[in-house]
């Protein structure tokens, strides 16, 4: 696969291990035959334990029940960043379904997450749940071993799995020991046969609309936005930037990442524009984008050799945590960023966003704001050749480099018409 070098032209990529295309290839080839096994032989229940006689019926609307008491509920979150931010919100629907279970029973209701070693930072943003379980999902007899310890110590009357189509994800709620398990059915990745309870993943909506639907069958209202723990994040570490910055979050991660991002010339644009009109730069980034940071920062710093101007520019990639990410991003006097988790945090935080999308789809995986500011997508769309991607690896063979499409005028625009910042 190639991408976009600094003048646009294509480069080979070197391929990156957070992609783990291998594993997915495994998930999936030894995953599907596992879960149709595990589906003949585990009986299927309904949301009060009661065995249902077809086993392998996708039919959910058997297995609804009108009046529930669920005191005891598990979410699995083993997908990354953006997702486990979007599913917060099913998390303050259900804190406030807990509340109407204690004053109904006198009992606690408790939430329990089970996730990834990866979303540890991610949990530290988000409250709204009472027991977190973090399983190591990829040595599956171990992950498989740590879910049913702490399910017999804490048993489940619900697991809920908001995994799209990992097929571990469902393995490991099938065979956790939960009394029953909810899940979806997603079009093309075969591995719902073992859920007690199914519900359609669909392409048509939002992700947050498909989290929502995960919490029909217990007749739990939603509508709730993602919620962050604001204190938390205000008591993170500063790392004192010069003010007022923008934030810069240039990287991808996950299959085929630089297919979303934006070429390296463009930023260097950006960011030349933007300092010259007297803001500081924060580029914000992972472990693995530490380096590639570090050059982005040094290159818009030497445009300014020969000029008046003194730059201030700061990589915080591989340096900062995402609680220190977020408090950044919360001060920041606006932030461009990719399609990811970075994203995400931005509009559910309310700041300023220019969100760069190209081959994902805004309309499945946009920004979701919670505050009054609207965040500028820009990018081309479906017409354009955009927008095609809803679980992130549907790629057609040879694709085609998008984001070179979106220029920095389009970005300087939305940044002085969406959100009044002064930029020539």
């Amino acid at each position: 696969m190639s991408t976009a070098d600094e003048g646009g032209s294509k480069v080979e990529q070197v391929p990156a291990e957070r992609g783990k295309a291998l594993l997915r290839r495994l998930d999936r080839w030894l995953g599907i035959p596992m879960l149709y096994l595990i589906a003949l032989f585990r009986p299927k229940k309904d949301l009060f334990g009661t065995q249902l006689r077809s086993s392998l019926s996708t039919d959910p609307s058997t297995r609804l029940s009108e009046a529930l008491t669920i005191p005891q509920i598990g979410i699995c979150v083993f997908a990354a960043i953006g997702d486990a931010l979007l599913a917060s919100a099913i998390l303050a629907d259900i804190k406030q379904y807990q509340r109407q279970i204690q004053a109904k029973t006198g009992k606690p209701a408790i939430v329990t997450i089970f996730s990834t070693p990866a979303n540890a930072d991610v949990f530290k943003l988000i409250n709204n749940f009472d027991r977190i379980v973090f399983i190591p999902i990829t040595s599956p007899l171990s992950a498989l071993q740590t879910m049913r310890k702490s399910i017999a110590q804490f048993p489940l009357d619900v697991l809920i799995d908001t995994s799209q189509w990992s097929k571990i994800g469902a393995i490991l709620c099938a065979l956790s020991g939960a009394k029953v398990t909810i899940g979806f059915n997603t079009p093309g990745q075969y591995r719902h046969f073992a859920y007690d309870v199914l519900v359609p993943h669909s392409h048509a909506v939002h992700e947050i609309e498909n989290f929502r639907a995960l919490l029909r069958p217990l007749n739990i209202p939603t509508g709730a936005l993602p919620e962050l723990d604001l204190v938390n994040i205000n008591c993170a570490p500063q790392q004192h930037p010069p003010k007022p910055y923008i934030v810069f979050h240039p990287w991808a991660s996950g299959t085929q990442f630089a297919m979303r991002e934006w070429p390296i010339n463009s930023w260097l644009e950006l960011g030349q524009r933007i300092l010259s009109a007297g803001y500081a730069v924060v580029i914000t980034g992972g472990a693995n984008d530490q380096q590639r940071a570090a050059e982005l920062a040094q290159k818009l710093q030497s445009n300014f050799a020969n000029s008046p101007i003194t730059p201030s520019v700061i990589s915080v990639a591989g340096a900062a945590t995402l609680l220190e990410t977020a408090r950044l991003i919360y001060q920041a006097e606006a932030v461009v960023s990719i399609n990811t988790g970075t994203m995400h945090l931005a509009a559910i935080l309310g700041r300023p966003l220019v969100a760069l999308h190209g081959p994902t789809n805004p309309a499945r995986w946009g920004p979701l704001a919670s505050g009054a500011l609207i965040p500028a997508i820009l990018g081309p769309g479906i017409n354009e050749g955009g927008a095609y991607l809803h679980l992130g690896s549907e790629y057609p063979k040879n694709p085609l480099y998008l984001m070179d499409q979106i220029s920095p005028d389009a970005v300087i625009r939305a940044l002085k018409s969406n959100f009044g910042l002064q930029i020539a």
